[in-house]
């Protein structure tokens, strides 16, 4: 049986989705990327989304809309993806790493809170708190700590399109939250795509401009029959803009999306029931928020208690045929990060050793019971064989 690591789910025929935008002539950013964006602030129940090409594009607008920038600085974990952290790099501003939780993998709030009180000069101005593989954050203690120090909160909610936090839905908890809408994501908007959601009219208004060249308001517009030709840049702005064609599949995306989670929710009950008296694995556990949005299911080994490494383990799961990935890397053991910053793999010793214990399982809602029991069933039968 092979089952790979991730399938995105699309209708038979993927036409009928970009039909109506392909028989208006009308490709670009225009009246469904407002639909789409119309409908995701419903679904965060926020004021403002703004849609573009990417979550990476997402979180730079909102930096940049700010003013984030030279001799600026931004806490953010080093346990994510790459692209939390160079988006601040993009505007000259450096990021401060921290580890993290060990038990939800989420930036570590303790030491947060001691990198600000040393930070006697204010440099810090702004905070990324990732919400890993959809378990949110701990907001209410971010936006106390934000308050304090007056720092701009920007969510990194990239696995996090159906979770919700102590302080209320993502995208709705205050400042901004960055989603993406890439291939493997919770909904896709056909392969790349992000928004950004915020209730603030001044950053929503900023974040539109620069997503289009720093064009005016309805600037995509010059193009269309009785639009209006006439346009202004008032900022140096970037080319983001999500184009029609994937807002189309972003709006047939979210009318699957409570019960593509549910079932997300089904195969992850399947996991932990199948895999719990496996001594040698720690479980992902739903700790933190309301709503875990279960992106991600990710499995840690006990390295003491296997006679093989993690490395190793996961050739053996590939060898059946059986799809993985191991989130994260950290950021801090990148060589262009050792080269910059001169980071040491121990600099952030949580995160270290998650990296060399974790392997990503198969989790989307397409799978099928007998798939998740396969999978169940190879580590079971590998526990048997390597443990020590």
């Amino acid at each position: 049986m092979k089952i790979p690591f991730h399938k995105p789910i699309f209708p038979n025929d993927t036409n009928l989705i970009i039909k109506e935008s392909i028989d208006s002539g009308w490709v670009t950013t225009g009246p469904k990327v407002q639909e789409f964006e119309k409908q995701l602030c419903d679904y965060f129940q926020t004021e403002h989304v703004i849609a573009v090409n990417s979550g990476t594009a997402a979180l730079h607008l909102a930096l940049a809309a700010k003013g984030i920038g030279t001799g600026d600085k931004f806490i953010v974990p080093t346990y994510t993806f790459v692209a939390s952290v160079e988006v601040g790099e993009y505007l000259g501003a450096e990021p401060v790493l921290v580890d993290s939780d060990p038990d939800t993998f989420n930036l570590n709030l303790p030491q947060v809170e001691e990198i600000l009180f040393r930070d006697k000069n204010r440099k810090i101005k702004a905070i990324i708190p990732v919400h890993f593989g959809g378990q949110a954050v701990d907001m209410k203690r971010v936006y106390e700590l934000a308050e304090k120090y007056d720092l701009f909160v920007l969510e990194d909610a990239a696995h996090a399109v159906e979770a919700v936090s102590n302080k209320g839905k993502v995208g709705d908890t205050g400042h901004a939250a960055a989603f993406s809408f890439y291939a493997n994501k919770n909904i896709t908007t056909g392969g790349e795509g992000g928004a950004l959601a915020t209730n603030d009219n001044i950053l929503a208004d900023k974040v539109r401009k620069l997503s289009l060249h720093g064009m005016s308001k309805d600037g995509w517009q010059r193009f269309e029959s009785g639009g209006k030709w006439a346009y202004d840049v008032s900022d140096l702005g970037y080319k983001y803009n999500m184009t029609d064609i994937a807002a189309s599949f972003g709006l047939e995306q979210l009318t699957h999306i409570d019960d593509w989670h549910k079932r997300r929710l089904e195969i992850v009950k399947l996991y932990n029931d199948g895999m719990s008296n496996i001594e040698g694995l720690i479980l992902p556990k739903h700790t933190s928020g309301e709503v875990h949005a279960w992106h991600l299911y990710v499995i840690r080994i006990i390295p003491v208690m296997w006679k093989i490494t993690r490395n190793e383990l996961i050739e053996k799961i590939n060898e059946r045929e059986i799809g993985t990935s191991v989130h994260y890397i950290p950021v801090h053991m990148h060589s262009y990060y050792i080269r910059k910053y001169d980071y040491k793999p121990d600099d952030f010793p949580v995160a270290k050793s998650l990296s060399e214990t974790v392997i990503t399982l198969p989790l989307y809602p397409n799978m099928t019971n007998e798939q998740t029991q396969y999978i169940v069933s190879a580590i079971m039968e590998l526990w048997h064989q390597y443990k020590a």
